[in-house]
């Protein structure tokens, strides 16, 4: 009687154990009722080079950028053990950084599936469904449907019709399945799921925060000359970028500044991919119909028909679909520790492969001086140089600004005649209040330099040569020219003698500036000595 003893106990504890995981509950969170935006950038972001990756459809798009996502559900907890699933979550979820506030439960388990919805795992999830076959004659173009049982999965399918079995795609005829619904737990987005256990039932609003990939955000800027000719009113646009397949409804976003320290294992969660063998099973011959790019058809599935091609990407590309250009209201600037943060005024629609640009700063009467800079390497040659036109802005409240600036870029607008012209463009990095934003656009046609370079000699160990720069102005009116020795960040590097008084220019580097009459000449003779 002994081994019956055990063989009963055995059967009752399995028994228990089936009958607590057939007591397990699954509820399923759809979407969230309200969602929160907030994008970060490790840099400054160059918008023109964003949309032409996006224009080329650029995979790796949907794996950078970062943004946190704060979302609010409301979920129906069970009793006892659950499978709570948590649907519509950002396909560039990092689901470790996942949290998730206000359930009054023990968290079991967590984990984040990603089994991407294609024809392979369709098929791979459907052995021993029913599906229905579409057979249409080439030549007549005469249709026929019949119902089927899937026999075996996307590696070489085969289907049971009318009690034979057949392969998929060898009848001769251009062949494709259709599915009722979708199989359980299979998605083109991300679901989190969490296994937990609570004491009691109830409704509870919840908050689920987590990082996420494919959501960037860029500065850029309108500057335009006023007639003064001595300020500019500048203009600032911020960009936000959505390259993944996600979007966000009504949400209000915020956008961080500061070069945020990012950590090399904050990546999405990959898809897992199931590939559908193309090719006749098992002789894989070239009967017409095979590989036909819609043989796989899903109709009823979670109230609208979906199709997805046999032969289709893996992931969608990143094209951005629409760019939408807003200015009602100014964003509002705020601390957030070290970092300063945007937010924009109202909530906004950040739709999947959109972009969309929201007026951030307008100030009207902002000063500057115009220089034009050039570089002096003792070996550049003898052919003659042009100086880049800079425009200098202080960050100060006395010059009109006195507010922290996202590096970006700028178009400079200026009016001839009564028409405005595009004058060219630069960019900057992110700028603090106090500082100098040295912007330049160009070379000038009408002011140029020529040098001539002496013979080097050795003088302890150090290089040093003399140089004579000519500058040249055929503008109408007085201009500054800043001249600055290529040879500075050598090592040993001082100006041993020179015609005129050198300064220490905004980027720590010694200068000379020069004013230059209208339709005159300047010469500066100078001799420095570095180690080469």
């Amino acid at each position: 009687m002994r081994p019956l003893s055990i063989a009963v106990a055995l059967v009752s504890t399995w028994a228990a154990l089936a009958g607590s995981a057939w007591a397990q509950v699954e509820v399923v969170s759809p979407r969230a009722e309200r969602t929160a935006v907030v994008i970060y950038r490790d840099r400054p972001v160059d918008t023109s080079w964003l949309l032409e990756r996006s224009s080329e459809g650029d995979p790796d798009l949907a794996r950078e950028g970062l943004a946190l996502i704060v979302e609010t559900r409301t979920i129906d907890l069970p009793a006892g053990e659950a499978v709570i699933r948590l649907r519509g979550v950002a396909t560039g979820i990092v689901p470790q950084t996942a949290t998730l506030d206000g359930l009054p439960a023990q968290v079991i388990e967590r984990n984040t599936d990603f089994d991407l919805l294609s024809p392979g795992s369709l098929l791979q999830r459907s052995v021993g469904e029913m599906v229905r076959v579409v057979r249409t004659n080439p030549a007549t173009g005469e249709q026929v449907e019949k119902a089927a049982i899937v026999r075996s999965g996307p590696n070489g399918t085969v289907l049971e019709i009318d009690g034979r079995l057949e392969a998929l795609s060898c009848s001769g005829l251009t062949e494709r399945i259709l599915f009722d619904r979708v199989p359980e737990g299979l998605s083109d987005q991300p679901v989190l799921s969490i296994r937990t256990r609570a004491q009691t039932a109830g409704r509870h609003t919840v908050t689920l925060a987590y990082l996420a990939t494919g959501l960037q955000w860029s500065a850029d800027y309108v500057a335009r000359l006023n007639p003064d000719g001595q300020s500019l009113s500048l203009r600032g646009w911020i960009t936000l970028a959505n390259f993944g397949g996600t979007g966000f409804a009504d949400a209000p976003v915020q956008v961080v500044a500061g070069n945020l320290n990012r950590d090399e294992d904050t990546v999405p969660v990959e898809p897992a991919v199931v590939a559908r063998a193309p090719g006749c099973w098992p002789l894989d011959t070239t009967t017409q119909g095979i590989g036909e790019p819609n043989d796989i058809l899903v109709t009823g599935s979670r109230s609208k028909v979906v199709e997805y091609l046999a032969n289709a990407p893996v992931l969608s590309n990143s094209d951005v679909d629409e760019i939408v250009v807003t200015g009602s209201r100014i964003v509002r600037l705020g601390e957030l520790g070290d970092y300063k943060i945007y937010t924009l005024p109202e909530p906004t629609d950040v739709n999947a492969r959109q972009t969309k640009q929201v007026q951030f700063l307008e100030q009207a009467d902002v000063g500057f001086t115009r220089t034009y800079a050039v570089d002096v390497l003792e070996d550049n040659g003898e052919e003659p140089k042009q100086p880049v036109l800079m425009l200098r802005l202080r960050n100060e409240a006395a010059t009109g600004l006195g507010l922290p600036l996202p590096g970006g870029g700028v178009s400079l607008f200026e009016s001839q005649a009564g028409q405005t012209l595009f004058t060219g463009q630069a960019r900057f990095e992110d700028k603090g209040v106090g500082l100098p934003v040295d912007l330049y656009f160009g070379e000038a046609m009408d002011v140029t330099l020529e040098q001539e370079t002496g013979e080097a000699v050795r003088s302890r160990g150090l290089k040093r040569v003399p140089l004579t720069v000519t500058i040249r102005n055929d503008k109408p009116e007085l201009i500054e020219v800043e001249v600055r020795p290529g040879e500075a960040a050598y090592q040993g590097f001082r100006i041993v003698r020179s015609s005129a008084r050198h300064v220490i220019n905004e980027g720590g580097f010694p200068a000379w500036r020069l004013r230059i009459p209208a339709g005159g000449t300047t010469t500066l003779t100078y001799t420095i000595e570095y180690d080469d």
